[in-house]
């Protein structure tokens, strides 16, 4: 059954039929009656595009994610999608990868969509290169872009991130406080959030009195194995009493790597990791980690969102100018736990 069907069978216009359908004020209580019985008798479901496109909004936000597997970036989407279902929206997930080509497919595809706004969670939709970034700078013209742990400096992107610099830096200087002297740094990004810990990995090293040129700091892929491999190769060469790694999946690497060593955690090797994710509890012993406070970004990124969406109307009918900041930052906690001494 569709609107003509129920215009027919209600006699009423077609026009009536769909103020009914979206809720418009502008319709007498008899008419609404008549068009509801119908609709109430036959079982009609209104389709979900033609009513928002009625409506003015979709009430669905387009999600972009490079890896849906990756611990964090799924409990990324698992909060966005739970604080946005409980503002009445729907959303839509595009798992783009890594490759920019696809990026900007999977947005155009969501544009597509008719989504209201777009989410991009994660650092990787930082390019390198300031023109690959433009596709989102152009989409923000037209919808709100946020962008979850990464940045964007222009109109209509708004940025909610974890303070990277800050939690590392912290990280770093416990660490030498608690008797650390040759701490090795592993990573596996070279995202914006990756930058960002490394520049709090050197601002940690400065205030301890640490040449930038005497830090030790190397790369790695992102597996818990290969984490382990590059670590012993790595103390072959030279030894090291504490490491501090970007994530909690690269800090179940060290840990492999020091109980392969037969070295005593936290007599003999320190370890911190980064994002205090159920990874870090469930590792034994159990993890020091950078909790980033993931669900606070989110929530925040949501709320920032629903006060664009929805903001009031002014005299002219436009959505009023609401005060959304264009950059937040929350600050980490360090979790202490069994890999470390402090």
């Amino acid at each position: 059954m569709n609107i003509y069907d129920i215009s027919k069978a209600a006699g009423v216009s077609i026009a009536s039929v769909s103020r009914v359908i979206n809720g418009a004020d502008n319709v007498s209580e008899k008419t609404r009656k008549k068009v509801m019985d119908i609709i109430d008798e036959y079982g009609y479901t209104p389709n979900a595009y033609a009513r928002g496109l009625g409506r003015g909004s979709m009430k669905t936000i387009g999600i972009m994610c490079s890896d849906s597997s990756d611990i964090y970036l799924a409990n990324a989407i698992y909060y966005l999608e739970t604080d946005l279902r409980k503002n009445g929206y729907n959303s839509i997930l595009c798992c783009t990868g890594y490759d920019l080509e696809t990026k900007k497919a999977s947005f155009e595809l969501l544009k597509s969509r008719q989504v209201d706004a777009f989410i991009l969670a994660g650092s990787k939709y930082v390019e390198k290169n300031p023109e690959d970034n433009q596709y989102i700078i152009d989409g923000a013209k037209e919808h709100p872009v946020m962008m979850v742990n990464g940045c964007i400096e222009a109109d209509g992107i708004y940025s909610v991130r974890s303070d990277d610099k800050g939690g590392m830096k912290d990280a770093f200087v416990q660490l030498h406080e608690s008797g650390a002297r040759k701490t090795i740094y592993v990573y596996s990004s070279d995202s914006f959030s990756g930058e960002q810990k490394i520049e709090g990995i050197k601002a940690g090293a400065k205030k301890c009195g640490i040449p930038e040129e005497n830090l030790r700091i190397v790369k790695g892929k992102k597996s818990y194995g290969e984490i382990a491999e590059l670590l012993a190769a790595e103390y072959e060469k030279e030894a090291f009493d504490s490491i501090i790694a970007s994530s909690d999946t690269s800090g179940i690497g060290a840990v492999k790597f020091a109980v392969s060593h037969k070295l005593r955690i936290p007599e003999d090797i320190q370890i911190v990791s980064y994002n205090n994710s159920k990874l870090a509890e469930a590792s034994t012993p159990e993890l020091t980690s950078v909790d980033a406070k993931l669900e606070e970004v989110c929530q925040k990124t949501c709320d920032s969102l629903m006060k664009l969406l929805n903001a009031p109307l002014d005299e002219n009918g436009a959505a009023a100018k609401v005060s959304v900041p264009n950059k937040t930052v929350v600050k980490t906690r360090l979790v202490k736990r069994s890999t470390t001494r402090f």
